[in-house]
């Protein structure tokens, strides 16, 4: 069996500037020094100046690009090389590691265009509804809204829309179950506007997928709960995203972080409770598993088998 990437991809792959991914991502990048910068909630994680490599030694990781998405998204080192391949054969310059001066403007980015939509939609909803366990209701409204849809690939395409309805966000889910399987955002795609569902409340809570927000909002409506609350996956643990959500939607006074639980996702909230306590009223509400989605799948395992469904507690204040 052949190599899955050549020497020359892999090489691409590595040269793609570090510091340019992190804040293109929504990562909350700090100057310490010319030569140093931070991304604070990552354990000390520390990017070099000129984006090459970077280090946190409280996990005693660090390394290159790949290992950086390895690291900060929980990708595989396929899954990792195939994001940044798709950044690095699309994308301008602006990502690789040139001499110049990285407080500069970046440069503008390509044009965003939306993966071809497939004849159907039958794999995206076997995948969601019968593998995800996503109610189908809800499926069919996100389909119906333009939120989700099949490209030809077979792959789930979740979309981000601007407050005048142009698509500006993709991100694809493969909806393999055997064997390897891709996500990643597409090239260009613009983070600020992240897939969403919409709500009328004055609350809004945050995951870091979109499936764990679907997951969620099945919980909901599985224990009858009417929810009006807005919706947001982040596609990330950067937030971009809620920050342009919240200033489109002012009459928001409460976030309810509804992260993974591990390591990286409480760091998150650490760090953004302490960037957003005193404009809005907070609270927390980590699944019982690592995410939403695998909370989802064992509910309904639990009930197939006739031992009834763990309860849903209800959100921590802070």
């Amino acid at each position: 069996m052949g190599k899955l990437f050549t020497d020359e991809q892999i090489a691409q792959a590595n040269q793609i500037n570090i510091l340019e991914y992190a804040r293109q991502s929504g990562y909350p990048v700090e100057k310490v020094t010319p030569k140093e910068y931070k991304v604070p909630g990552f354990g000390g994680l520390r990017i070099d100046g000129a984006g090459c490599k970077w280090n946190c030694f409280s996990a005693n990781a660090g390394g290159g690009p790949i290992q950086f998405v390895m690291y900060t998204e929980k990708k595989s080192w396929v899954d990792a090389v195939k994001q940044l391949l798709g950044l690095s054969s699309s994308q301008n310059d602006s990502l690789y590691r040139v001499p110049r001066d990285i407080e500069k403007e970046k440069e503008e980015k390509g044009e965003f265009v939306l993966p071809e939509k497939n004849s159907t939609y039958k794999h995206v909803f076997a995948y969601l509804i019968n593998t995800r366990k996503i109610d189908k209701d809800i499926v069919i409204s996100m389909v119906k809204q333009k939120k989700i849809y099949e490209n030809t690939h077979r792959s789930c395409v979740f979309v981000g829309y601007d407050k005048e309805g142009a698509a500006r966000y993709a991100s694809v889910r493969s909806t393999n179950t055997l064997g390897s399987s891709y996500r990643g955002d597409v090239a260009n795609s613009d983070k600020a506007f992240a897939f969403n569902i919409s709500g009328s409340s004055n609350t809004i809570r945050v995951f870091e997928a979109p499936i764990d927000a679907l997951s969620y909002a099945t919980f909901l409506r599985h224990f009858e709960s009417e929810n009006k609350d807005h919706m947001l996956a982040l596609g990330c643990l950067g937030d971009i995203a809620l920050k342009h959500y919240l200033k489109d939607h002012p009459e928001i006074n409460q976030i309810i972080f509804c992260l993974d639980n591990d390591q990286w996702g409480r760091n998150a909230l650490d760090r953004w409770v302490e960037e957003y306590k005193p404009n809005y009223s907070l609270a927390h509400h980590f699944p019982k598993g690592k995410d939403w989605n695998e909370d989802l799948v064992s509910f309904f395992k639990e009930m197939e088998q006739g031992r009834g469904g763990q309860d849903f507690e209800e959100e921590a204040e802070m």
